[in-house]
């Protein structure tokens, strides 16, 4: 009897094409829970298209998509809000954080208005992504990589089996970078598959699987790209 538990997200043929054109032609993808993974690609390429197909945000014209094992094809509108809620964590580029509120309000917001009821476990993985002495904070008085670790724990905070972050490193300087894929790797530890978009080649390199986007197809990276990445590793070593 196998007992092993589906991947976090199996993606076969996966396409979308918006009325003026663009869009992602063609996406094979297969995430285990706790893995690590990176897309990149120039502007234009799909990855945007590609994280709202797995986010549930938009449906897709062709192939099929599962997460956590639930095929999203045979869900009813309903029913794909309902698993994008409570089974996918989103850090979006502008992040989205509610600035009339403080950080761990922020966080549990994530679970609805009701927000006393989750300050608990808000404020307990805000201190997992060092940020406990920052919880009570505003997040308008916060820096750009603080909130960037705000919205990371807003997205993991109920446990989901994927979070997807578009660009989560944009605009912060090295330490903060870091910090914020520190927070990433953190909700992989926990059991996520974590997804993310990035410009950064180096961001890219610390995750366990890298893709490329190049005219809407997804597909693994080159190893000539990871030959040359292992290099400079060994370079600056």
């Amino acid at each position: 009897m196998n007992t092993a538990s589906p991947p976090a997200v199996m993606a076969e043929g996966l396409a979308f094409t918006y009325p003026t054109g663009g869009g992602l032609a063609r996406a094979d993808l297969v995430l285990e829970a706790g893995a690590t993974a990176a897309v990149e690609g120039p502007s234009g390429s799909g990855k945007s298209t590609l994280l709202a197909l797995l986010g549930l945000i938009l449906t897709p014209a062709a192939g099929s998509l599962s997460v956590g094992g639930t095929d999203t094809g045979s869900l009813t509108p309903s029913e794909r809000d309902r698993l994008r809620r409570c089974e996918i964590g989103i850090v979006l580029q502008d992040l989205g954080l509610l600035t009339f509120l403080n950080a761990w309000e922020n966080v549990a917001a994530a679970f609805g208005p009701r927000l006393g009821r989750h300050r608990g476990a808000a404020r307990d993985l805000l201190g997992d992504l060092g940020m406990a002495e920052l919880a009570d904070r505003p997040v308008s008085e916060l820096s750009g990589g603080q909130r960037q670790r705000v919205a990371v724990a807003r997205a993991a905070v109920k446990q989901p089996v994927l979070v997807l972050a578009d660009e989560p490193t944009s605009g912060l300087d090295p330490k903060n970078a870091d910090l914020v894929m520190g927070s990433l790797r953190s909700c992989a530890a926990q059991g996520a598959a974590v997804l993310l978009v990035t410009h950064d080649r180096g961001v890219a390199t610390t995750c366990d699987r890298r893709y490329a986007l190049d005219e809407g197809v997804l597909s693994p990276a080159s190893m000539e790209n990871a030959r040359t990445d292992n290099a400079r590793k060994e370079n600056l070593t």
